[in-house]
């Protein structure tokens, strides 16, 4: 005779068929949800990124209204920024590293400052490993350090195996080789409100950690060079594809661009920037 007891016990369990349905419907909530999460995620990176882009283009408006001019582009790529050579055309570093102040990293800017030549080529291969959050793009890559692939000798400096690298570059137009671009000269071109100041510049996924894209292989603080400046004439496209040295990013739809009135937008990949219209 059964026993009655366990006769409830196993009506009151679940079959296999119940426990099948409940864990289809378990992965169809789960497949729902996921890409809002990750929705909601790169919502956030994307936000950090806007705001990186607002701070490097007020940076660059703040360099304006101290010095005069917007900052220069620097030397070339071989060359790094000397602390005790000013903000002028005779200063080698790039944009980035004459807008350092205005970043909150005086303490970057400053080293080697009043130094010998050989102790201040010391500090400069300190300089080239020096990451910056604001320079980076937490859709791409965290600020940290990347191999180097420049020359092996610097005119001033000694590179490390590993440098502090950017996601962003200056428009063309604002800063170039020894440049000294003054304000007017942008206002009675276009207006600041469609001058492109700063934009994310294309990476290739497949070297966001190696170093060995093009437009990606030297420091963030060297002087003029692709890696730092690129033009506005051409279309943006996302890293997946298009110009190797153009401008474009990771996030979906577009290149997020910080213009001269401190706005900042999404250009649509494939549509031309406004300035070059």
């Amino acid at each position: 005779m059964r026993n009655p007891h366990a006769q409830m016990r196993l009506q009151s369990g679940f079959t296999l068929v119940e426990l099948l349905v409940v864990l289809a419907i378990i992965g169809v909530l789960v497949g729902l949800l996921l890409p809002a999460v990750q929705m909601a995620r790169e919502s956030a990176r994307r936000s950090t990124c806007t705001n990186n882009l607002k701070q490097l283009a007020l940076a660059i408006k703040l360099h304006e209204q101290t010095h005069g001019t917007f900052p220069t582009g620097g030397w070339g790529p071989d060359w790094v920024g000397d602390p005790d050579r000013g903000y002028s055309p005779k200063q080698p570093g790039g944009w980035i590293y004459n807008v350092l102040v205005y970043l909150e990293a005086q303490e970057v800017r400053d080293l080697g400052h009043g130094a010998s030549a050989q102790d201040k080529r010391l500090a400069a291969s300190t300089l080239l490993a020096s990451p910056l959050n604001v320079l980076h793009c937490p859709s791409r890559r965290p600020a940290s350090l990347y191999p180097y692939a420049g020359p092996p000798q610097l005119q001033n400096a000694d590179p490390p195996l590993a440098v502090a690298k950017t996601d962003y570059a200056v428009s063309t137009t604002i800063a170039h080789e020894r440049s000294e671009v003054i304000a007017s000269e942008i206002q009675l071109q276009r207006g600041l409100s469609k001058s492109v100041f700063v934009a994310e510049k294309t990476v290739s996924p497949s070297h966001y950690l190696d170093g060995n894209a093009e437009g990606d292989q030297l420091s963030a603080y060297v002087g003029s060079c692709s890696d730092l400046a690129r033009s506005v004439e051409g279309v943006p496209s996302l890293d997946s594809g298009g110009d190797a040295v153009g401008l474009g990013g990771p996030h979906p739809g577009g290149c997020v661009t910080a213009y001269g009135d401190g706005s900042v937008r999404l250009v649509p990949a494939g549509q031309q920037f406004e300035s070059a219209r």
